[in-house]
């Protein structure tokens, strides 16, 4: 990298750790510059150039990468809505630990402004319309999904990590709720399956957030990605028998 050179786009992206899809290349590499300087043309470099009024750069481990935030509005030039709102929700939201949740890389007001100054470039109605999507406290990218797929089925916005108190006055965090019928969505990916203590904890979790009355939807990837339309199905017909049970 020469002097004026920072790392972007999907390059970035990685070095953020933003959630994206599996087809999503790392290389090759995007390196963009300030204008008037010319882009790099290398092997291997995609190159760009953005004006010194739209680009916020730093460092991340010692390499010259833009801000988070104007991550986030590049990647609206390749990424669909669905994957650049949960990137936006990453970003946000910070790493969940035992302890609470790590900063996050940046906030809601910070893309915000970021997103106004990229207003005259590819992808603004789409970093528009993902803002407004992007909510804090969420945990992976098929959260996101599945957060993206019920509301855009018509059915409400879930609460997200809403805690809910059960036995021993212990506070459990589904990832999803509809908290007027008591209804939870566990996303289970693999690690769930072939994690030993995860299974374990998992079945646990669904015991004690049973024994308060909720119930417990275990979504998958197939339900998110292969068949949603039978799932939304599932989901209406769980929430008009939790209507009846409530009347």
């Amino acid at each position: 990298m020469l002097p004026g050179q920072y790392f972007s786009h999907e390059t970035a992206a990685h070095l953020f750790g933003v959630p994206l899809a599996d087809d999503v290349r790392i290389d090759p590499v995007h390196v963009t510059v300030l204008t008037p300087r010319t882009p790099p043309r290398a092997r291997g470099v995609i190159g760009h150039a953005i004006g010194a009024e739209t680009l916020a750069v730093g460092t991340l481990r010692d390499k010259p990468v833009c801000s988070p935030a104007d991550c986030w509005c590049q990647l609206a030039e390749t990424l669909s809505f669905e994957d650049l709102v949960a990137a936006g929700d990453y970003l946000i939201s910070g790493q969940a630990t035992d302890a609470g949740r790590e900063v996050p890389l940046c906030t809601f007001e910070v893309l915000s402004v970021a997103s106004n100054r990229y207003a005259r470039r590819k992808g603004a109605h789409l970093r528009r319309r993902a803002l407004k999507a992007t909510r804090f406290g969420v945990d992976s990218r098929p959260e996101t999904h599945l957060r993206l797929l019920l509301v855009a089925s018509g059915l409400a916005e879930p609460l997200i990590g809403h805690g809910v108190r059960v036995q021993n006055g212990r506070i459990l965090h589904p990832d999803l709720v509809f908290e007027e019928f008591k209804i939870a969505f566990e996303y289970e990916g693999d690690g769930h399956r072939t994690d030993a203590r995860q299974w374990r904890l998992d079945i646990l979790r669904r015991q004690l957030l049973e024994a308060e009355g909720w119930h417990v939807i275990r979504v998958t990837s197939r339900d998110l990605y292969v068949d949603p339309e039978g799932f939304i199905r599932r989901v209406r017909d769980i929430l008009a028998r939790r209507a009846r049970l409530a009347m």
